[in-house]
């Protein structure tokens, strides 16, 4: 894991950038300063694994959100539906 200053430094040059300097193997960082593969290849993981659970929290509340709509939806058709019923049936 990254550590602050190294950290500061890739949220600073952003994950494109990052990973375009890696797969080029291009210097990581500024100048004198550049930052080891190994540091970089992991602070992409971390951002990889930040975003897989941001997508995950998503996808859940975005669900619960249409079930919640569903069920209030039918409460309030069933009566309508019911009278409907009724009427055929008679």
């Amino acid at each position: 894991m990254p550590d602050d200053r190294y950290r500061q430094q890739l949220e600073r040059l952003g994950e494109d950038v990052v990973c375009h300097r890696l797969a080029n193997r291009m210097p990581i960082g500024d100048g004198a300063d550049n930052l080891p593969y190994d540091l970089a290849r992991a602070w992409l993981a971390e951002k990889a694994t930040e975003r897989r659970k941001a997508e995950s929290r998503r996808y859940w509340t975005v669900l619960l959100v249409a079930i919640v709509s569903a069920t209030g939806a039918v409460i309030a058709a069933a009566p309508v539906i019911h009278d409907w019923i009724v009427g055929i049936t008679d």
